[in-house]
């Protein structure tokens, strides 16, 4: 998964860099990446129903205090 550029005759290193960048953006090396660090579990449904039964109470009794 290696990403190698060689420079070329009469290359500069801006130019070689622009190519490296291009060339790991279409690799989509640090996409996957940033995918892999924050990967996060998938709730169960029983967590989902949960939260949402948590949230239902919350509602209601904001609505109680403001009447």
């Amino acid at each position: 998964m290696s990403t190698f550029v060689k420079r070329q005759d009469r290359e500069s290193f801006d130019a070689m860099l622009r190519r490296f960048t291009r060339m790991v953006i279409g690799s989509k090396v640090i996409t996957e990446a940033k995918d892999r660090q924050f990967f996060k579990k998938e709730t169960t449904r029983r967590a989902r129903r949960s939260s949402a039964v948590r949230r239902e109470k919350i509602r209601a009794q904001k609505q109680r205090e403001l009447y």
